[in-house]
Order: structure tokens, then C-alpha cells, then sequence
């Protein structure tokens, strides 16, 4: 790893030569493609599971492959397989891009970092140390929902050892190596051959000592003799099995929706079937429904003024008192309550704008319901 260390204007700066987390497109591609596979296999086994659980439920003159089975089965496998492969090739691009721009940012952010005083070596309590390293970690524990940190690693040119600090300055302390003898924390010292790592911890209290041997890792992926045929059925590169797979869920998509209609037209039968009994009399039967029941309620001489014909149709109307001993309340209470009482088992109803009374004559409107939603919530209100 290339670095460059300065010390400029009270600054410790480190400039980073080479990217940390940003890769060629072709490895998040590789990356993304592999793990579109192992999700697919995951699922897969999850599928042929299942489907074996249900040939055992059949009963013994009944076939897996009968065309109605043939049909859930279908509908499992999209469910469980199909829809996650669809939604990965869909989103590939706009998941390949994200994952770039977190890596972009992530090398911006070591880019960026800086110590703004210059530590001091945690062993010899010397300055002038030198970056050798930068790294984003978490600072107390995994916490996907908190940043992650810059850590800055550091030599220190007369001691040799290396120091830790995190970007605002405070050290970087890791849990101590307790003398298993005596429990004092014990001094170490790091070695290395071309294949082991070889920790020597010390102790200064009881000299105890003992080493501790890590083998590098060697990074050598076993051979997957299916992946190649693998990658290319699941990440749909064959047009015709992906077209197949569109083609279903369109179908199932469908078939969930007619179901959902089903099922609410059937919650609602009772309002559909209420809906059905409903008088809707004509604008010229409204006088001949009407005009009866109000001469008995007292009302005299009723009449229908022209209709307003628009998204709604409305309709005036007038009458006249023929109680002089009745007050005006008493007078649009009765022929309010009289209206709503003929109308409440038809589709017109008396306006919210109420009965008008001036010195017997009174007025007021009334209004249509046609539209499917509208007598639905008529009926709602009416039960």
C-alpha cells in the first residue's frame, strides 16, 4: 500500500496512493452474479423441500403432475424461487451502482481523514510518527445503524511499534492479554515467516511466556464445477426462461387480483344484494312517491323545481304549512323527518343544506345516488 505522510500547518496528514474498497465494475458484477446463485440454491432446496412434502399429502390415486397440482406447484416455485430471481436481474444494475457509490464513498472518507494534532507514540510517549495504514471500523461494537469510524495505524520511527488512534484523536485500546498465572496484562512482540504470524507474550510480572502461531490465510477458491451453468439459468441470461418467468408472475398477479375482487365482492354481498332491492324512482315518480305522505303529514301543494343535471343530479323543491298552529321548528322538523322516511329505501336523499321555513313556505333540496361506490356508502349509512 502506497503512502505519503506530511505534516503541514499543525495538520498529520496521509495521502492514500492507491483505493481501499472501490474495484473495477466487472468485480462487483462477478460479486453480485455469485451471490444471485447462492440465494437461488438456497431457495431451490427450500422449493424441492416442498414440493416433497406435497407429493406425501396426495392421496394415492391423485398425481404431482395432475394439471391442477401442476398449477400450485407453479405458484410455490415463483413464490419461494422465481419472483427473488426476477427481482435480482431487475435490479441489478441499480444494486452493482449503489454498492459502487458506498465503496467511492467509503475511500473518500479515508481520503479525507486527518489528525489534526500530532499524537504521541503509545509506548515511548515520542512524536513524529507515520501513518502506515487507514481503515473504517466501528468504534465500540457492530452497529449497522451507526457510521462507521476512521482508524488510523501508525509507527513510531524510534521504537518501532505501532499506535492506534481513532480520527478525533482519542486511542485505540483493545481488550489486554491477562497472564493466565497471575493476571497481569502481559507485553507481546510480533514475528513473522513467509506462512506463519508468531505472536511472543510476555509477562513483566512473573516472566511467564508463551507463543502464539497464526497461519496466513491463502486465498484459494475451490472449484465450483456447476457455477457457469448455474449463473446462467439464475441470473436469467436465457431470454426465453426469463420471458417465461415474467409471463407467470403477470398470471399469478392476475389471478390475485381476481381472487381479491372475489373475496371483497363476497364480504360485501349483503350491501351489493341491498344495493339490488333499491327503488330508484324517476325524477317525474319523486312528485307521485312524495306528494302523498306529505298532504298527510300537513304539507300541501308540493312541487319539483327543474333539475341541476351535472356529475350529480339535484333537484329543489318547495310546499306550503297547512297547520297554522305549527311553528316554523316543529314545521321543517316534521317535513324533514317525513322526506327522509319515503327516500330511505331509494337512492335519493335530502341535501345536508337542509329545510328552508319562511312564513309557511317551506323548501330544500334533494339529490341522486348512481354511482356504484356512492350507493355502497348510502347503504353502509342506511344499515
Amino acid at each position: 500500500m502506497q503512502m505519503n505522510n506530511i505534516w503541514v500547518d499543525g495538520t498529520y496528514w496521509a495521502y492514500r496512493m492507491n483505493s481501499r474498497y472501490l474495484q473495477e465494475r466487472q468485480y462487483y458484477e462477478d460479486t453480485y452474479d455469485r451471490q444471485t446463485v447462492e440465494e437461488a440454491r438456497r431457495c431451490m432446496d427450500r422449493y424441492k423441500k416442498a414440493c416433497t412434502e406435497f407429493e406425501k399429502k396426495l392421496p394415492k390415486n391423485d398425481n404431482i403432475n395432475r394439471t391442477g397440482n401442476a398449477i400450485l406447484l407453479n405458484i410455490l416455485y415463483m413464490q419461494v424461487v422465481g419472483n427473488e430471481l426476477l427481482y435480482r436481474y431487475e435490479n441489478r444494475d441499480s444494486n452493482i451502482a449503489k454498492r459502487i457509490e458506498i465503496d467511492r464513498a467509503k475511500d473518500k472518507r479515508l481520503s479525507d481523514s486527518r489528525l489534526t494534532d500530532e499524537p504521541y507514540c503509545q509506548h515511548c510517549s515520542k512524536q513524529g510518527l507515520r501513518i502506515i495504514d487507514k481503515m473504517l471500523l466501528y468504534k465500540d461494537k457492530y452497529d449497522p445503524n451507526m457510521p462507521e469510524e476512521v482508524l488510523f495505524m501508525l509507527r513510531c520511527p524510534h521504537c518501532k511499534k505501532r499506535s492506534a488512534f481513532w480520527e478525533d484523536g482519542n486511542e485505540w485500546k483493545s481488550s489486554p492479554t491477562l497472564c493466565p498465572k497471575c493476571q497481569t496484562e502481559m507485553d507481546y512482540k510480533t514475528s513473522e515467516t513467509k506462512k506463519v504470524l508468531i505472536f511472543t507474550y510476555t509477562c513483566p510480572s512473573c516472566s511467564h511466556s508463551y507463543e502464539d502461531k497464526t497461519t496466513k490465510a491463502h486465498n484459494k477458491e475451490k472449484t465450483d464445477p456447476n457455477y457457469n451453468k448455474d449463473r446462467a439459468h439464475f441470473c436469467l441470461l436465457d431470454n426465453e426462461f426469463r420471458n417465461r418467468l415474467v409471463k407467470s408472475r403477470h398470471n399469478i398477479e392476475e389471478m390475485a387480483k381476481v381472487g381479491k375482487e372475489y373475496i371483497e365482492k363476497e364480504a360485501e354481498k349483503p350491501i351489493y344484494d341491498a344495493i339490488q332491492k333499491m327503488k330508484r324512482p324517476k325524477i317525474a315518480e319523486l312528485a307521485i312517491l312524495l306528494s302523498p305522505e306529505l298532504e298527510k303529514a300537513g304539507f300541501i301543494e308540493f312541487r319539483l323545481d327543474k333539475p341541476e343535471v351535472g356529475k350529480d343530479v339535484i333537484i329543489g323543491f318547495s310546499c306550503l304549512d297547512n297547520k297554522s298552529e305549527r311553528n316554523d321548528y316543529d314545521s321543517e322538523r316534521i317535513l324533514k323527518k317525513t322526506i327522509k322516511k319515503v327516500l330511505s329505501d331509494t337512492n335519493w336523499r335530502l341535501m345536508s343544506d337542509g329545510i328552508h321555513y319562511r312564513l309557511g313556505y317551506l323548501s330544500g333540496r334533494i339529490r341522486a345516488y348512481e354511482r356504484e361506490e356512492e350507493l355502497k356508502d348510502l347503504v353502509r349509512k342506511t344499515k
